[in-house]
């Protein structure tokens, strides 16, 4: 049986989100002999003793705990990207803390993740040469061609934003890290050599996302590309958005679903046909005209919809209940106070801007008038 190896790390707001990514893996990836590490600072013991106890009766996974007592170098990156924790960037020395027998890990966001298909083949994909195999997200038309091309090194204050590829499943070359020896240093380095080109106030690079795609931008293998030719496919992290916010439909099934809106499927339990009901078809937030609160930003009854995915393996967890009333909650404050809110300030954007064009219009009409 061949064996995957998989990581995640988070602090201890989330941990409990791993129990339906844990049902997923078990249930869709039974052929393999899946090995979970966790990896982490500050969770507490109880936490880590339920995800113990969680797996230990079930087949075909073993978990494992790894906790990391110096995570200086993580924290100095993380204040360059953001709100993004010091958890998010514990990949950058994989090498450090991971079994000698571990080749390869594939990392996975905590809890917004859930696998609903076998994604063995990503997993085992050659590396041919890289640190990393990722998913590319975003592309741009090449100036002198007019094709489209993914971002380049010319692009790497851009890549910084984190338009490259989506860090929420990739996959590690462990065994390289090991031999290049990546240093800390190194990311050190980069995290200052980046900050006086920093874009925004808030953050020098998007989150580990923006980092990584700095670092290792000609050493990752941009799966599906350039075969597919099409940042679309995206069955190996799949996000949730993306067809919505492109106005695309799908060419590809999820087999790693994503929620990476702010909406996560624990915060707020829609079905797509209420989300239908309320959002007009569905531009209601994904026009550009954000509602005065952007909690709700990207949401679309296509990612409700695939919540109820999420939904269907936390049943099998001992969190369902207490986060079913909880999301339910929400989701009817919401559609009371909430969303009705949302629409008038979409309706009096759309009127404002519209006055606004019309006297500009009536306004060069004037100055034309004069001029004559």
């Amino acid at each position: 049986m061949k064996r995957i190896n998989i990581m995640t790390s988070c602090d201890n707001n989330i941990v409990r989100y791993i129990l339906p990514q844990l049902v997923s893996l078990e249930e869709n990836m039974s052929g393999y002999d899946l090995h979970y590490y966790l990896v982490h600072c500050r969770i507490d013991p109880g936490n880590v003793k339920m995800l113990e106890e969680f797996t230990h009766n079930r087949t075909g996974i073993t978990f494992h705990e790894i906790k990391l007592d110096d995570v200086s170098l993580y924290e100095a990156v993380a204040r360059g990207g953001g709100p993004w924790p010091c958890e998010a960037y514990f990949t950058l020395r994989v090498q450090d803390y991971m079994p000698d027998d571990v080749d390869r890990v594939w990392y996975l966001d905590t809890g917004d993740i859930v696998i609903c298909g076998d994604a063995g083949p990503y997993y085992f994909a050659d590396f041919e040469g890289n640190s990393l195999i990722v998913t590319p997200m975003s592309y741009k038309k090449d100036p002198e061609s007019g094709k489209e091309s993914l971002y380049t090194r010319d692009d790497i204050l851009t890549l910084a934003d984190g338009p490259m590829f989506n860090s929420g499943s990739y996959i590690i070359d462990v065994e390289k890290f090991r031999r290049e020896g990546y240093e800390s240093e190194d990311y050190l380095y980069l995290s200052e050599a980046l900050k006086p080109h920093a874009k925004h106030d808030l953050f020098v690079y998007l989150g580990d996302q923006g980092f990584l795609a700095t670092a290792f931008v000609e050493d990752m293998l941009l799966y599906g590309y350039p075969e597919i030719m099409d940042v679309g496919y995206m069955p190996y992290n799949y996000i949730t958005s993306f067809y919505g916010l492109h106005k695309r439909d799908p060419i590809c099934d999820p087999v790693v679903l994503h929620y990476d809106t702010k909406v996560k499927p624990w915060v707020a339990r829609f079905t797509g046909e209420v989300i239908d009901s309320i959002i007009d078809k569905p531009d209601f937030i994904t026009n550009n005209l954000v509602a005065p609160i952007p909690q709700i930003l990207y949401m679309s009854a296509q990612h409700a919809r695939h919540c109820e995915t999420w939904w269907k393996y936390a049943k099998d967890t001992p969190i369902y209940d207490e986060a079913n009333i909880r999301a339910t909650i929400t989701a009817e404050s919401w559609l009371m106070h909430y969303f009705p809110v949302c629409k008038k300030y979409n309706d009096l954007t759309k009127l404002v801007t519209s006055a606004g064009e019309t006297a500009g219009r009536l306004e060069s009409m004037t100055d034309s008038g004069e001029r004559k």
